[in-house]
């Protein structure tokens, strides 16, 4: 607990120290050397000037025939043009502990060369090579970022750390990708798994490269520390990952204050993570954002053309431009394959061309290897992926010409961006399935319009689908219906707005949501918000809005259409979607509909 309480005042200490040093008078601050790369706004600078690069992941570290040929695959990257490697300083545990039967990649097996072979058993050898490749690379003029540790299990990662520690079940076989999400989580908590990434950051961190001489801390040929490779955290459990997150980066400004840090937390897929994502970047020892997109394997991300890669792209840039931070997109991949009619070569195009546009510092591939089986790998030992050598090439000469390019206007209007995307439809005007049943009642004094759910006029939703008898969207977004104009004026007292409305909760939000946030506007007055909770069948919790505003009123007297829209705010408390239904059978409620609104 003592310890645990130390990494907390250190990481305010160094939150605070930042804070106070931009107050200094310029020459007492503690200016990063002029050959290092820093950042500065949404730009990085090395040698006094903006630095833009097109980066590689590199296979170097693990298998003999990667160490072998390092410093060839070194140079080919250098020669095509690339000006910073993705370099993995990381291994735990040995082949034998934690295999992998499920889920996992061994493109780096067998692991022959781990960092750490058990608590107190370092592998020298391994740090060594290590020493070599930043060497190697720094006699090519290429800088690298060096990844601290992994989520997934094929190098060792979070469940080793964790077994370790004395928790041996965050590793299960019967999980996607053998990792109990749960238990794995407890790596960011676990006071135990803590110290013991925090000695391996220590030892790599304060070291001294054998072959140079070089202290780590005092060599530009490293540009930054990524704490993990794609650190995973579901809804409702980001604040352990963001606490992790700015304790090991304090931890690291400790012991280097320099060289720059970012998390390695994946991306987004939604509004909700998005705030969570920005959140994490905007901690004082997060110097860049950091984002991996690989179009075949995360259909979440609905990047399924060139189109849609770049709303992608401007998207996430819009979000860490919104910060004042950098962005890296830090690993993308196409197979030899290609995707959606693109071809490997085409995606690559795409990638280099909507980063640049889009004012990102970098663009790193997966993954530059010798190994021409090696899926994703890009190869420089056989022709195949000749195409692929001359966008990279292309895309070089293009960051290096455009070092001082502005960004376009669009990825600065951040309200534009809050959604990363969206589904929508819209009827025809007057169209017939979104006409409701109009009902008098009250000799005429009270019009009721009922509305069937899949009668909505217009939808937009992170997700969405309906059918007869629902509707459902996920995520931030809404349903409109239209109550036809009218001829007659009448006097409108109230305006009441009736529904059979549910949320849509993440599916891996393991029941730490029941509920969500949903807001009725009529003609674009907010008349307020309902926190809909999730109920079984035959359960029904009527929602019902009274409106007895103004405007609303005002329109309806004067027999103007209204549009009545249930929607889930960007800013939501809970942002997590609506579904409209029927009622369920044998719901004794006369004969009231899943939608209805009466004028009276």
């Amino acid at each position: 607990m003592k310890e645990t309480l130390l990494y907390v005042v250190l990481a305010l200490f160094v939150g605070t120290a930042i804070f106070v040093t931009v107050r200094e008078p310029a020459a007492q601050r503690r200016i990063a050397p002029r050959n290092f790369v820093t950042a500065n706004g949404t730009r990085f600078i090395a040698d006094g000037r903006p630095f833009r690069f097109v980066g590689a992941n590199v296979a170097v570290m693990y298998r003999e025939e990667d160490r072998a040929r390092m410093p060839e695959t070194l140079y080919q990257a250098a020669r095509s043009g690339i000006k910073v490697v993705r370099v993995w300083g990381f291994g735990e545990g040995t082949e034998t502990e934690g295999v992998l039967s499920v889920g996992g990649d061994r493109a780096d097996w067998p692991r022959v060369h781990p960092f750490r072979r058990a608590p107190d058993d370092w592998n020298e050898e391994a740090f060594v090579h290590l020493d070599r490749v930043i060497a190697e690379a720094g006699r090519n003029n290429l800088r690298v970022q060096l990844c601290l540790t992994n989520w997934w299990r094929d190098t060792g990662g979070v469940t080793q750390y964790l077994r370790w520690a004395g928790i041996n079940d965050a590793a299960a076989e019967n999980q996607p990708f053998g990792i109990n999400v749960e238990r794995a989580m407890l790596f960011y908590t676990d006071e135990e798994a803590r110290r013991l990434y925090r000695q391996h950051v220590e030892r790599i961190v304060t070291r001294t490269n054998t072959v140079t001489g070089t202290p780590y801390r005092d060599d530009p040929t490293i540009m930054a520390y990524e704490l993990m490779n794609e650190a995973q955290a579901p809804p409702g459990r980001w604040h352990e990952r963001r606490q992790w997150v700015a304790e090991m980066s304090a931890y690291i400004k400790s012991l280097d204050p320099f060289h720059l840090v970012t998390p390695g937390t994946w991306g987004y897929r939604s509004a909700f993570e998005r705030r969570a994502w920005l959140a994490e970047h905007q901690l004082p020892g997060v110097d860049f954002c950091d984002v991996h997109n690989y179009p075949k394997d995360d259909l979440d991300s609905f990047v399924d053309s060139g189109e849609a890669l770049r709303d992608f792209i401007i998207n996430r840039a819009a979000a860490a431009f919104s910060i004042n931070k950098p962005l890296v997109m830090g690993e993308f991949g196409m197979g030899p394959d290609g995707y959606k009619g693109m071809t490997q070569a085409e995606w690559f195009r795409a990638y280099f061309e909507s980063s640049l546009r889009a004012g990102a510092a970098g663009a790193t591939l997966w993954i530059l290897t010798p190994d021409t089986r090696r899926g994703y790998g890009i190869t420089y030992t056989a022709p195949r992926d000749a195409s692929v050598f001359a966008e990279i090439t292309r895309a070089a000469g293009q960051f290096e010409a455009q070092q001082t390019a502005e960004p376009p206007p669009l990825v600065f209007d951040a309200k534009r961006h809050l959604i990363p995307h969206q589904f929508a439809f819209e009827r025809p005007p007057g169209a017939v399935l979104a006409q409701p049943k109009i009902i008098p009642l009250d000799e005429g004094k009270t019009l009721l319009y009922r509305f069937l759910p899949e009668q909505a006029a217009r939808g937009r939703f992170e997700k969405m689908d309906g059918g007869a008898g629902y509707v459902w969207g996920a995520g931030v977004g809404f349903f409109e219906y239209l109550v036809p104009g009218r001829e007659e004026r009448r006097k409108v007292g109230e305006i009441v707005v009736r529904a059979n409305l549910q949320p849509v909760l993440p599916p891996d939000g393991r029941g730490r949501f029941t509920a969500s946030r949903v807001t009725l506007y009529i003609n674009d007055t907010n008349c307020g918000s309902r926190m809909v909770n999730l109920v079984a069948a035959p359960q029904v919790v009527f929602q019902e809005w009274r409106v007895d505003k103004l405007l609303p009123r005002a329109a309806a007297a004067r027999g103007l259409p209204l549009s009545v829209r249930f929607t889930v705010e960007t800013d939501a408390d809970q942002p997590f979607g609506v579904n409209i239904s029927n009622f369920p059978e044998g719901y004794q409620a006369g004969d009231t509909k899943p939608v209805e609104v009466k004028i009276e």
